[in-house]
């Protein structure tokens, strides 16, 4: 009788490892279907629409639960970074039911930064957290534009931060890879690639008005400049999801 071959363990270890590796869920769709909650969500808070903010927070709700249920498979060790998101978000929850929307965007964005620290501390590439970085420059440029007194920054600072949004835009212009991944069909790809260019000329018209070395030249320049950014973020929206979903759910309850 021929002797059985012994497979070692540590090769059958290595093995499963490369199999269950194989299978692993890609965790960016369900990452992407939650931000397409969040940002009519927080762009209804920001606008101080009361009304339409409490709608978006059942769908909000819903897609939060099926992503949280993944992160909480994948990485257990940071639940206690998913229960702090649990609690910005149900800050603003309660925040919108008192009709305070301003103080529920801003905890809701809180919530979207635990996000963005999760995918950085474990490498997950994800198009919107480039997004929200240049949102988060763009904030602090029309900030200054629009006050009399620059925000105490000097011309040359306001120059140097327009430059750098411009050089963060171009590479932003390059993306997504993967459109698919956020929703995009080959429609609305075209859509974003227009709304990017907008932005891109948004931007070059901000320089522009720069030269002029006066802030009443850029205030203008400044607010269509992130009302462009805006028709970019919200196309990673799903506006008419938050609709659908708050009307079949009824009287549910949130809150």
């Amino acid at each position: 009788m021929k002797a059985i071959r012994t497979i070692p363990l540590a090769l059958l270890l290595a093995a499963a490892i490369l199999l269950t590796g194989g299978r692993r869920i890609d965790l960016r769709p369900a990452m992407a279907q939650f931000d397409q909650a969040l940002i009519p969500a927080m762009d209804y808070a920001m606008q101080g629409n009361s009304d339409q903010a409490k709608k978006a927070v059942f769908f909000l709700e819903h897609r939060w639960q099926r992503l949280r249920g993944q992160l909480q498979g994948r990485f257990p060790a940071e639940e206690p970074q998913l229960c702090r998101i649990d609690e910005w978000l149900a800050d603003a929850y309660y925040a919108i039911d008192a009709n305070c929307p301003y103080l529920a965007a801003n905890q809701m964005e809180h919530a979207k930064y635990e996000l963005m620290v999760l995918r950085g501390l474990y490498d997950i590439p994800y198009y919107l957290d480039g997004l929200y970085d240049f949102q988060g420059g763009l904030e602090v440029l029309a900030e200054a534009a629009c006050d009399e007194q620059l925000c105490l920054m000097e011309w040359g600072e306001v120059e140097h931060l327009a430059l750098g949004l411009q050089r963060e835009w171009r590479q932003l212009m390059l993306g997504p890879e993967d459109p698919a991944v956020y929703g995009f069909d080959k429609e609305g790809l075209a859509q974003l690639r227009f709304e990017q260019r907008q932005v891109a000329e948004a931007l070059q018209t901000f320089l522009q008005a720069t030269a002029q070395g006066s802030r009443a030249h850029i205030e203008g320049p400044a607010r269509q400049l992130q009302a462009e950014f805006m028709d970019v973020l919200r196309k990673f929206g799903d506006y008419r999801g938050t609709q659908s979903f708050f009307a079949g759910q009824g009287a549910t309850e949130v809150f």
